[in-house]
């Protein structure tokens, strides 16, 4: 058994890795709004999400299907669905660093639902950290500049929806990441067959290894952020999820070339000054 310095550890390196790949499947996402809906993409990562999932069924068998908080898992898998529509519409409308930007007032939601639903206690030095956080994304956005707009709403409420789900997840502790990852991707493809045929229309074959790659890189992130927050209280793995924001701005410079400025990268410093002080902080309790 790990002791809890190196489970929070591990769940950190868990967050990031997982963050990463997520950003690949948003990259991949926003090529794709140039040709298609948002409840299409959906429905083709759903679908190549699931493809895996069910070869891991056939090989392990029925009982990793088994929850033991079914209701838990359709409203978390619902949620899931939900971010993914919101966010690909904001990317069809935003950058890919001004989408990220916007989602991530949700590790400052992620501790109030804490507090709320997982009684979970938070000091200052957290509220300072997720404070430092919040105002470097507020830096990386510049209010009244011409970011918020109408376009902002759908990566904000994907910031809701996406901190719930998070929470809901640490409500799942008898639940395990393969259990968690087949119930929400069965309750996304679920969802997006039943949405899209309001927009469907023929996908071009070449474009078949971008959903397949969204499909497969997002089932790994989820994987990845499941196990991190099954190791670690929600409230003190927020801070460090803001670290996508780095990767939206290398992803959005190296594939649409859209370079951040000097106060952007004036409020990523604050984020990761945030991210790093309740790094110190829990390294210190721990011993």
């Amino acid at each position: 058994m790990m002791a809890p310095q190196q489970n929070r550890v591990l769940a950190v390196a868990l967050l990031l890795a997982g963050f990463f790949l997520l950003t690949m499947v948003d990259a991949t996402s926003k090529v794709l709004t140039e040709r298609y809906h948002a409840l299409e993409i959906g429905f083709g990562r759903a679908v190549f999400q699931m493809l895996p999932l069910l070869g891991f069924i056939a090989w392990r068998g029925f009982s990793q299907v088994q929850s033991a908080h079914p209701r838990l898992q359709i409203l978390r898998g619902a949620c899931i669905y939900f971010c993914t529509i919101m966010f690909v519409q904001g990317l069809s409308l935003l950058d890919l660093a001004d989408c990220t930007a916007l989602a991530y007032v949700s590790p400052f939601i992620v501790v109030l639902f804490s507090i709320w639903l997982l009684k979970e206690k938070v000091d200052w030095q957290r509220w300072v950290a997720v404070a430092m956080g919040f105002l470097g994304v507020l830096v990386v956005l510049r209010p009244g500049m011409g970011v918020f707009g109408p376009a902002a709403l759908w990566p904000l409420s994907e910031a809701v929806l996406w901190a719930f789900a998070l929470v809901i997840t640490r409500m799942m502790p008898r639940d395990g990441a393969i259990t968690t990852l087949i119930w929400t991707s069965a309750v996304q493809l679920a969802l997006a067959a039943a949405f899209v045929p309001l927009v469907w229309t023929v996908p071009y074959i070449a474009d078949a290894p971008a959903f397949a790659a969204a499909g497969v890189l997002n089932l790994c992130g989820q994987m990845l952020l499941v196990a991190a927050f099954q190791r670690a209280p929600a409230s003190m793995l927020a801070p460090f999820s803001t670290i996508q924001i780095i990767f939206a701005a290398i992803v959005g410079w190296l594939v649409f070339h859209t370079f951040p400025d000097f106060w952007t990268w004036v409020g990523t410093a604050a984020i990761l000054a945030g991210g790093l002080l309740v790094w110190w902080r829990e390294t210190r309790m721990a011993r």
